[in-house]
């Protein structure tokens, strides 16, 4: 009977214990990971040739092609900051991928959390990756409910831009710039790496907030390494070595404008 009653008591020892002092050590572990923690949010802006985009507003590009912008879309993954040594910081939690979509505002702003430490540059994927294009139709920012996914296809696309140009031969003048395809050699996924201006360093602190601005240029889907000429393709909406080389255009589009420590 002895036993059993230091074993009852030890047992009960033990769950007080627990009750008491565990509830604690989390709230205190969860404390201290909070004050570890530096907030980035990155604001995206669009621009035409530096000109603040302005939907169905008229613009002209580089060969004197007059058109205008209805849809500006584009997936943002897989960010990463970098230190001089070239060590990348990987965001705390959250998801992979947002749909920067400069239609939605909402969409143009995003909260990520990293460690402190002091960066030079920021490292991002423009699209989505091969593994995620054939884990077929997902949810949240790859959700097909987006308008970003090749059903008959199965596949994601990684930009979108649609318009009107008189420069175009399609009915009402249309123009429609799918840019998808993960599979080589035309894989249109493009990883992004921007410094910060003037080759300045980023130094996150704890419990910190620091917001950096990253503007997107439309000039350069159409001037950049690949001249897209307006009246020669209208449209590309399908894999291949045209949205291959579209792609190449675009990845140049990504500055820093600014940086709010």
């Amino acid at each position: 009977m002895s036993k059993f009653i230091r074993y009852f008591a030890c047992l009960l020892t033990t769950w007080v214990l627990c009750s008491f002092y565990f509830p604690r050590m989390i709230h205190h572990f969860n404390k201290n990971v909070n004050q570890s923690k530096s907030d980035l949010i990155l604001h995206f802006t669009a621009t035409v040739d530096g000109e603040p985009l302005r939907f169905r507003k008229n613009y002209t590009n580089a060969f004197n092609e007059s058109f205008a912008v209805e849809k500006f879309k584009f997936y943002f993954g897989k960010a990463r900051l970098i230190d001089q040594n070239a060590h990348q910081e990987s965001p705390l939690g959250g998801d992979d991928y947002a749909l920067i979509d400069f239609t939605d505002s909402t969409s143009c702003s995003l909260k990520l959390s990293f460690r402190p430490g002091k960066y030079n540059a920021i490292q991002f994927l423009l699209g989505v990756d091969s593994i995620d294009n054939v884990s077929g139709a997902q949810t949240g920012a790859l959700d097909p409910s987006k308008g970003m996914f090749w059903t008959w296809n199965s596949g994601y696309v990684m930009a979108k831009l649609e318009g009107s140009s008189p420069q175009s031969n399609q009915p009402a003048h249309t123009i429609a710039y799918h840019i998808g395809g993960f599979r080589q050699p035309d894989n249109t996924a493009r990883i992004i790496n921007l410094l910060f201006p003037d080759k300045s360093d980023l130094e996150t602190k704890a419990s910190q907030t620091h917001v950096l601005f990253i503007t997107a240029d439309l000039k350069y889907w159409f001037d950049g390494k690949n001249p897209l000429h307006i009246k020669e393709i209208p449209t590309c909406t399908t894999p291949g070595k045209l949205a291959r080389s579209i792609s190449d255009n675009y990845a140049g589009m990504f500055s820093i404008s600014r940086i709010i420590n």
